[in-house]
């Protein structure tokens, strides 16, 4: 059988183009027959009116009512009229299908009903009078309504023929449509067959099963094809031995090299991290000997021997921390202890901690908190911006600025250690964050650090899923943010553990004479805190559960209570409802616990009442002390 040219299928499909424009064709002719039914009905609707108006002009003109109703009758005896009202000039009812109580009802009936079942048509009766003008001579044509005429017709014979019209065109079209349709599928499948056949091949050789062959086609450009196919899985047939005997020795060869690179790397980690005890005491030991030592010698010379000796043991000292650090992250060691804390009191510390380091190299160091709650580990969080402050007073240049702001982020707090120093380049922002990597220290100077700050908060970030940013550029600074989530409802608590702390020390007449409650199951505690408030200068009395705390608050006043959230025998908050119910002046309280669970945060905060977490530093209690009794007397 002679095989056909792609060229000679494509002839025969164009065919469908010229049966598609033959469909159309047939839909313009029905529109236009459709068209002109209409129009033929309005015509001989009209037709009928105005032989009606123009036959009763005398029966109205005369009142010969008899007469008009036999000419309405004639009327309403042609096809499709429904009903025929004439009226006079003044609209009252003189002939019609019905009597004068029904004329008003077709006619409401005709004006509900859709134009789609009904054509309705007026025409006017018109009396032509001739008068003379004696005067003149001349003769005047005057035209008078004497009424009107209403035809209803109706356009169910119209719409039956319409519908029958319809209908066969429909099939027609249907007809030509399948002959069309499988003419069409008959062509193209002689050329979609072979190709989806292809596909189907294509496939399976590309899946691996490289015996698939194709069949011969009828199409000639369609078989070179397929044999161009076959061949190429045949050859491909031919190499996978080889090449999958090659894949098989690489991947066993990899697979190896890796499985013992990664029992060398969990080796070393489980070492460091298990030694990290037995490392630190041999140098926890040399740095006593050496402050022994200090204390032995008088000469210069020996002086400063020893304190090169300290520098070198720091160095060693806080490489071995960070490579400890580094280990314990990498074997899952450490585990975060995720708890709410103010991060304006974080801040503070370290503005603390870090401006006379600041002040003695020359730098400006400015920090802006914010009055808000978060969300992570304290301390881990207090170890990345202590890398991130650190960095940029050791890069920053003299007279240079230091800046660490907060702000909210959504419902997270983002928190910027900007600086003014050399800046970091686009391509090396991400090589910063490895082991070992100091761009601007290639001399190794261990003053600049060791390059395993950032390597450790890049692993801690992580640990803690708090992002991570960087924007910097060459001689543009940088700024270095890491965003924590923000706990939402923040309690007036904040303003007090922000606020400027005073020193350890200082001893006032601020809270002379007080009268504070101290309510604590544990006697150490209880002594502590009522030691630290006596050195302020208050009266203390002190109970160790819920019934001596309300036995002691009979008759008395106190003006402060600080209890224990948990007592052996209740809770603080059934402490405070008691005392507020047995004394008028209602103290002000402070509850303390250890548990930092949300649920104890919202009752506290329900009952109007104030929590802090252990543990507590003096200053802190401190500046909550003044916080209450401020807001008591406000």
């Amino acid at each position: 059988m002679k095989k056909q040219g792609i060229e000679n299928q494509a002839l025969m499909v164009a065919l469908i183009p010229v049966l598609i424009f033959s469909l159309l064709l047939e839909g313009y002719f029905i529109y236009t027959r459709i068209g002109e039914m209409d129009r033929a009905l309005f015509d001989r609707a009209k037709l009928i009116v105005r032989q009606l108006a123009s036959s009763s002009e005398y029966s109205v003109f005369s009142g010969n009512l008899s007469l008009l109703q036999q000419q309405v009758d004639v009327a309403l005896s042609q096809p499709d009229v429904n009903a025929v009202i004439v009226l006079d000039e003044s609209g009252g009812f003189l002939a019609g299908s019905g009597n004068s109580k029904d004329y008003n009802a077709i006619l409401k009936q005709a004006e509900a009903v859709e134009d789609q079942l009904i054509l309705t048509v007026r025409q006017p009766i018109i009396a032509t009078q001739i008068e003379l003008d004696d005067a003149l001579g001349v003769e005047k044509t005057m035209s008078k309504p004497l009424g009107s005429v209403i035809l209803v017709m109706s356009k169910g014979r119209l719409r039956y023929e319409k519908s029958q019209m319809l209908i066969l065109n429909i099939l027609l079209t249907i007809l030509v449509a399948g002959v069309a349709v499988w003419a069409a599928q008959r062509v193209s499948r002689r050329i979609t067959q072979p190709i989806m056949g292809m596909r189907t091949a294509v496939n399976q050789i590309g899946a691996g099963n490289l015996g698939t062959r194709i069949s011969e086609t009828h199409v000639q450009e369609l078989h070179e094809l397929a044999q161009g196919i076959n061949e190429m899985a045949q050859q491909l047939d031919i190499q996978r031995g080889t090449l999958q005997q090659r894949i098989n020795e690489a991947t066993q060869e990899m697979r190896e090299q890796k499985e013992e690179a990664e029992r060398a790397n969990f080796d070393k980690t489980r070492f460091l991290a298990a030694a990290s005890h037995d490392l630190r005491q041999p140098m926890h030991a040399m740095g006593l000997f050496i402050g022994e030592l200090r204390n032995r010698i008088d000469t210069p010379e020996q002086k400063k021997i020893v304190e090169k000796v300290e520098e070198s043991v720091d160095a060693m000292s806080g490489l071995l921390d960070s490579l400890l650090d580094i280990s314990k992250l990498d074997a899952g060691v450490i585990v975060p202890q995720v708890q709410e804390f103010s991060i304006a009191a974080l801040l503070n510390r370290l503005e603390q901690d870090f401006s006379p380091i600041a002040v003695k190299r020359g730098i400006t160091l400015r920090v802006h908190p914010i009055d808000a709650l978060v969300e992570s580990d304290p301390i881990l969080l207090e170890r990345i911006l202590v890398n991130f402050i650190s960095n940029a007073i050791r890069y920053v240049p003299l007279q240079g600025t230091v800046m660490v702001v907060c702000r909210k982020c959504g419902e997270n707090i983002r928190i910027e250690v900007r600086d003014n120093g050399p800046g970091i380049p686009v391509v090396e922002q991400q090589n910063i964050f490895k082991e070992f990597v100091q761009l601007t220290n290639k001399a190794r100077d261990r003053s600049k650090g060791l390059g395993l700050g950032l390597a450790i908060v890049d692993r801690l970030s992580k640990l803690l899923g708090h992002p991570l940013t960087l924007k910097s550029a060459p001689n543009r600074g940088s700024i270095f943010a890491v965003q924590v989530p923000r706990v939402p409802n923040v309690h007036e608590l904040l303003a007090a553990e922000c606020g400027v702390r005073p020193e350890a020390n200082t001893v006032s007449d601020e809270y002379a004479g007080l009268r504070v409650l101290v309510v604590d199951d544990d006697e150490l505690v209880r002594n502590g805190t009522a030691g630290l408030l006596t050195s302020w200068g208050c009266q203390i009395s002190m109970a160790g559960s819920l019934a001596e705390g309300r036995q002691l608050s009979v008759g008395a006043h106190f003006d402060l209570v600080v209890s224990d959230y948990r007592l052996p025998d209740g809770d603080g908050l059934e402490l405070a409802d008691s005392i507020k119910q047995q004394d008028e002046r209602k103290p002000a309280f402070i509850l303390i616990s250890g548990d930092t669970s949300p649920e104890i945060l919202q009752k506290v905060i329900a009952q109007g009442l104030h929590l802090l977490h252990k543990p507590v530093r003096p200053a802190k209690l401190r500046s909550m002390v003044s916080f209450v009794l401020k807001s008591k007397t406000s």
